[in-house]
């Protein structure tokens, strides 16, 4: 007997399931690819390649998809079960909730657990497999990224604006700007150019080559030259008819080789790899802020501790800056002021890099925790929905779609509520990753205690009747005060 009716309870729930995850795949991956369309329309590319990057891109929708599929399929089983009155029949031969509910249980329960090694091996790969494909295709269309009118800092150490990008593999340009970023004492070149080439150089693929034409090229020959050097020197221009230039790309080659696991990028990581990852950060940053903690001691509290020691209303001063004459008196208050200035440079950049840190700490530690709270998170939405389908008792897809929507919308603002909060830190990315199931787990139980004990939940008169029957005693005890108040 139970065995036809685990088999007919399963096949009730996996026709509806199956439906709503091929409905809401479709909705939302439509929705990522026209978002991702526009970077790839256009620009040369075969549709094949297109639709390969974005199902690489778009993989990761599941994690969002299967949980909602599992709320609205079991709102819609438990709710056609309540509406036909299959549910109350069950009841009537002595079996319970828990057991009726069971079957479904026992597969949604694979299903998490299926979609955490999802997220855990064949989301990272997928992330993979798109970095790479992306790479193919800047190697063989180098212009893909670039866009009209915008700097572009895809090709490591370069800035690039292009006013106007044209040709069947867009690689004609015009108004071109080209900055080399260079560091501090180092040589730097600007180049500005009416047209050019951009593709990939035919005899070493770790290089693009850029054809430019009609233009000017600024260079700033600075490196290993003093101050005086490099103030007596003119200003270095060279106009052109035709300059190739060579971008080398090298190191994203090795960033995104096919065989490259590509261990500097935390979405491309498994659970072990995150594991250890997130140690190592854990060890360089503590170790990090000891060690400006302790420069912060040495330059402030333990200096001025010492200074408190020094009579300065006998201290006789070393030099006395009147010695000087009026130009090394301003040279000398000038070299102050930007140590000064230094110093205080340096500490924002402290600060911001700080900052940085625990950003991308946090964004390591929330997608390491997210991965099993998504799928705890099929769960508790298999617990909320299954007991509020057999209280609601409708099927099909008007009220159960209602109900699952609001649901889905409250529980994801949470949750990204929350994980934007980490991110910013102003709070734990453990806690980001896993309040939003704290927050439902409570309203999960109270659903399953209500169904199985066959509790009204949306009956307003279980909440207002105790509230007019209390609101009556003390009605009835006014008039009996009145009453005898009448015969005194």
């Amino acid at each position: 007997m139970f065995k036809k009716l685990d088999g007919y309870i399963l096949k009730t729930f996996l026709g509806p399931f199956f439906f709503i995850f091929s409905i809401l795949f479709f909705i939302f991956i439509v929705q990522f690819a026209w978002q991702e369309m526009e970077k790839f329309i256009g620009k040369g590319l075969e549709w094949y390649t297109i639709v390969e990057l974005l199902l690489y891109l778009g993989i990761n929708v599941i994690q969002l998809v299967l949980p909602l599929t599992i709320l609205l399929g079991s709102i819609m089983t438990f709710g056609g079960f309540g509406e036909r009155y299959e549910l109350a029949a069950m009841k009537a031969s002595g079996i319970s909730l828990v057991r009726i509910i069971a079957p479904i249980f026992g597969l949604v329960l694979l299903m998490s657990v299926g979609l955490y090694f999802f997220g855990d091996r064949v989301m990272p790969l997928s992330q993979r497999k798109a970095k790479n494909l992306a790479f193919s295709i800047l190697q063989t269309k180098p212009t893909m990224q670039i866009k009209e009118g915008v700097f572009n800092e895809s090709i490591p150490n370069f800035q690039l604006k292009i006013n106007k990008v044209t040709g069947e593999n867009s690689e004609f340009l015009e108004d071109i700007f080209v900055h080399q970023n260079a560091g501090f004492g180092e040589n730097t070149m600007t180049i500005l150019a009416k047209n050019g080439i951009l593709k990939a150089d035919k005899e070493d693929n770790r290089y693009l080559k850029l054809e430019l034409f009609n233009g000017i090229a600024y260079t700033d020959n600075i490196q290993g030259k003093n101050i005086l050097e490099r103030q007596r020197q003119e200003n270095q221009t060279t106009k052109f008819d035709t300059l190739n230039y060579y971008f080398d790309i090298s190191e994203l080659i090795e960033k995104n080789g096919e065989n490259n696991q590509v261990g500097d990028h935390f979405k491309f990581l498994n659970g072990g790899d995150l594991s250890k990852m997130i140690d190592t950060l854990t060890t360089s940053y503590t170790e990090l802020y000891k060690t400006e903690q302790q420069k912060a001691f040495d330059n402030t509290y333990f200096y001025s501790k010492e200074f408190q020691k020094v009579d300065s209303a006998n201290l006789a001063p070393v030099v006395e800056i009147d010695q000087f004459n009026p130009q090394d008196q301003d040279r000398i208050y000038l070299q102050a002021i930007q140590n000064v200035q230094r110093d205080k440079e340096n500490s924002g950049y402290l600060v911001e890099q700080l900052k940085q840190n625990d950003k991308y700490y946090s964004k390591v530690n929330l997608h390491y925790y997210r991965n099993l709270s998504y799928a705890v998170t099929c769960i508790i939405f298999f617990l909320i929905g299954a007991p509020l389908g057999s209280i609601v008792k409708k099927g099909g897809i008007g009220m159960p779609v209602i109900i699952s929507i609001i649901i889905f919308v409250v529980y994801f603002v949470i949750n990204f509520t929350a994980e934007n909060m980490a991110k910013n830190g102003k709070i734990v990315p453990f806690v980001a990753a896993w309040i939003a199931n704290f927050i439902a787990l409570p309203f999960a139980i109270v659903f399953c205690i209500k169904a199985n004990n066959d509790s009204g939940l949306f009956d307003s008169s279980k909440y207002i009747d105790p509230i007019i029957n209390f609101a009556n005693k003390f009605r009835k005890k006014k008039q009996i005060t009145e009453e005898h108040s009448r015969y005194q």
